[in-house]
């Protein structure tokens, strides 16, 4: 598998309202090589199958050009590594458009995401790393369904923030690797986070935990 070193790709302005995804600089760099190309697909599309690739967005980035860079990471044939976290007026991602995305295999977030929506990354297979912002207040149902890879599920501020267990007893996300608390991590043959539910717990609940 052939690894390049950068994909960046510098956004002039994008957003919600704007039909397609448009960047003013797109730069393919491999080791000391840099070119430039003329749009994120095309640079995608110029990588051999199955390569991987960081992918580095900055500037305005509104609710339609996440689901077109979804888009066309899908349709890419490359396994993304996906960085938004200098990205602009990104406060919620709708519609979960990474669901089924095979080609993603992380991303980040930027620090003013507030919410990641139901069954956001389900089916996800290649999915192998994932970092909430300390902004996240809400992680949706089933978020993480079906994503068989997925064993780093990094908190910025873990604090306040439980896993539900099946027996609905909820436990620090820091307990994640004890095996009493997360059966899950030590008997299944893949990601521990598939199957379990995340949520913000207030002072008032923490009574509650175990």
């Amino acid at each position: 598998m052939r690894k390049f070193s950068r994909l960046m790709i510098v956004i002039s302005h994008e957003g919600d309202e704007a039909s397609s995804f448009s960047a003013s600089v797109v730069e393919v760099t491999n080791g000391d090589n840099t070119v430039q190309v003329a749009d994120f697909e095309t640079a995608l599309h110029m990588l051999p199958h199955k390569s991987e690739v960081n992918v580095i967005a900055n500037g305005t980035v509104g609710n339609m050009a996440i689901h077109n860079i979804a888009r066309i990471i899908r349709d890419s044939g490359v396994l993304v590594s996906l960085d938004l976290s200098s990205v602009r007026e990104l406060n919620k991602v709708y519609d979960s458009p990474f669901k089924d995305n095979q080609n993603l295999i992380s991303i980040n977030f930027p620090q003013n995401i507030t919410s990641i929506n139901n069954q956001a990354f389900a089916g996800c297979k290649n999915l192998e790393h994932i970092s909430i912002p300390a902004s996240v207040q809400k992680i949706g149902a089933k978020a993480f369904d079906g994503c068989e890879k997925l064993v780093v599920l990094e908190f910025t501020d873990p604090s306040g923030w439980y896993f539900k267990k099946e027996n609905g007893d909820i436990v620090p996300v820091s307990n994640v690797n004890n095996a009493e608390d997360n059966p899950y991590r030590f008997t299944l043959p893949s990601s521990p986070y598939r199957n379990f539910e995340l949520q913000k717990v207030s002072d008032a609940q923490r009574a509650n935990v175990v």
